[in-house]
């Protein structure tokens, strides 16, 4: 992740806080998703797809999950998740083809 800088770690955060400000432990990861961020971002899409591949490449999003069901999340993202449900005295809801081992 390194290589994309400043930009790249920021675009990574934009993407984990998108997840949860929808209430969510998960953002899906679509060609829309991929150019609202590009625009927010005023970059490339390719620039942008290649930044999310670094970040699944190094681990900040589940590779396994991104394949299979084209989403992005992480065990980070989903503690983040359960703590904010608390928080809000909500009950989580994190379906169990998704759920990594978070405690």
């Amino acid at each position: 992740m390194r290589k994309y800088g400043f930009g790249g770690y920021s675009i990574y955060r934009y993407l984990v806080n998108e997840a949860l400000h929808q209430g969510d432990y998960f953002l899906p990861w679509c060609e829309d998703t991929a150019r609202k961020t590009a625009s927010y971002w005023n970059t490339s899409l390719e620039d942008v797809t290649r930044i999310v591949k670094g970040c699944i490449q190094v681990g900040l999003f589940n590779g396994g999950l991104y394949r299979k069901y084209r989403v992005l999340t992480s065990e980070d993202i989903q503690q983040n998740y359960l703590k904010t449900c608390c928080m809000l005295s909500r009950l989580p809801d994190i379906s169990e083809e998704l759920e990594l081992a978070v405690s």
